[in-house]
């Protein structure tokens, strides 16, 4: 894959669309992701470059420098990243996040990311400086590294991951764990999550949040491109007869089977309760299911030593 750059059209920060994320804006540093998962619905948006192209938004901190002195107030939060992730395997990326990161912080703005990525050092003696600002969510599914391989080819190695959240927890940074997307028959094993869980909860992690792989016309597509046939034909079995409904900002979307991810929950919740790990279900990927806020807690600042 590629690392080419391009020019902004669009506001830096922009208002979330959906769920926990409301309060506050979101910003992407490019468009695509060298992580190429295969379950990624960022992959079915038509602004998302295809042939292996991902794009740095050229000059990005200096225009969040200039959108920031346009608002009348400071943003409540911002989130990275709803279509990429902010610590993609590309040197001028990863530069591209420290400053980033760096102009938000010193304005006392807090910030969460979600990601699969490895996470530098420096960036993480930033976020341990303001530490109380800092909300970081892991992405995780399973510890076995072949999936990451067939799943998550760009993405850190599952051991890079637990590294991240050692590191974090032991700078005294809110941290979490998202398990997220579960992929029927594939990482829904319950001695498979145990050992996830366990390992987690060795790492430092208290809270975790789940989800099921929802489907989208797109994936369809996607999971037979980059899939052994009969791994596609496994995966999307499970969701058949299943009615297309609208989930978060689309209106046709396939849900695994609501007893069936209603039950997988319950017993991941138990094993989570067991080891002293509170387990929350995505209340946007599940509006079927009773309502649980999986966004960290927003207690931003409260006891900031900046």
């Amino acid at each position: 894959m590629r690392v080419l750059e391009r020019q902004r059209r669009t506001a830096v920060l922009r208002r979330a669309a959906f769920g926990c994320l409301k309060d506050g804006f979101t910003i992407n540093l490019t468009s695509g992701c060298l992580h190429d998962c295969v379950y990624c619905y960022a992959q079915g948006f038509r602004s998302t470059p295809k042939d292996g192209r991902v794009y740095l938004y050229r000059d990005l901190p200096a225009s969040l420098v200039s959108h920031l002195q346009r608002l009348r107030r400071p943003p409540t939060s911002v989130s990275f990243s709803t279509a990429s992730d902010p610590f993609q395997p590309a040197g001028e990326i990863l530069s591209t996040a420290l400053s980033t990161f760096e102009i938000l912080l010193r304005r006392g703005i807090p910030v969460s990311f979600l990601t699969k990525g490895h996470i530098p050092e420096e960036i993480i003696r930033l976020f341990a400086r303001y530490r109380y600002l800092v909300k970081a969510r892991i992405g995780i599914v399973s510890v076995n590294e072949e999936y990451r391989r067939v799943f998550e080819p760009g993405a850190a190695k599952i051991e890079e991951r637990f590294t991240n959240i050692q590191k974090l927890v032991a700078e005294g940074i809110e941290t979490e764990a998202r398990i997220d997307p579960i992929v029927p028959s594939v990482s829904d094993g319950p001695d498979d999550l145990e050992r996830l869980l366990r390992v987690l909860r060795a790492s430092g992690v208290k809270r975790v949040a789940v989800s099921y792989l929802i489907l989208r016309p797109y994936l369809y597509r996607r999971l037979f491109q980059c899939l052994d046939r009969s791994l596609a034909e496994r995966i999307v079995g499970s969701y058949k007869d299943q009615p297309w409904q609208r989930v978060i900002t689309s209106a046709r979307t396939r849900l695994f089977p609501k007893d069936l991810r209603a039950k997988r929950y319950e017993l991941i919740k138990e094993m989570g309760r067991s080891l002293g790990i509170d387990v929350r279900v995505c209340g946007c990927k599940n509006p079927d299911l009773p309502f649980e806020s999986c966004e960290p807690q927003k207690n931003w600042g409260l006891f900031s030593d900046i």
